[in-house]
């Protein structure tokens, strides 16, 4: 797996690139949004167009930064693809907790923010 970040208006962009399943890694990564949440960041949005797999180590990280950050009033949203990767983050109900966009794009539009 990798990962990088990217502002984005008020929110942080996590595209991750890969498989989405390794503990250590995941580890690693939920740590370094801690982190931000701990910094003042509380926005943040996971771009997973490249994940090309997700299982319950992923899946962990999202909900750590969802408790982190409603403490903070802030927001978390996933953007995923119509494929496999969306249909595990469905069959386990992500996205009744994590509003899910299917592209880069639908999230810019519904956020009010310019494409760069």
């Amino acid at each position: 797996m990798m990962y990088e970040f990217e502002k984005v208006g008020k929110f942080t962009m996590i595209r991750i690139s890969g498989n989405l399943d390794n503990a250590e890694s995941t580890k690693r990564l939920d740590s370094e949004i801690a982190a931000m949440s701990g910094e003042g960041c509380h926005h943040f949005v996971f771009n997973l167009e490249r994940t090309t797999y997700l299982d319950s180590a992923g899946l962990s990280i999202f909900i750590h930064c969802l408790c982190d950050v409603q403490e903070n009033d802030g927001s978390v949203f996933i953007i995923a693809e119509d494929n496999q990767v969306r249909r595990v983050l469905e069959m386990v109900g992500i996205n009744r907790l994590i509003t899910t966009y299917g592209s880069r794009k639908d999230f810019l539009d519904a956020q009010e923010i310019p494409a760069a």
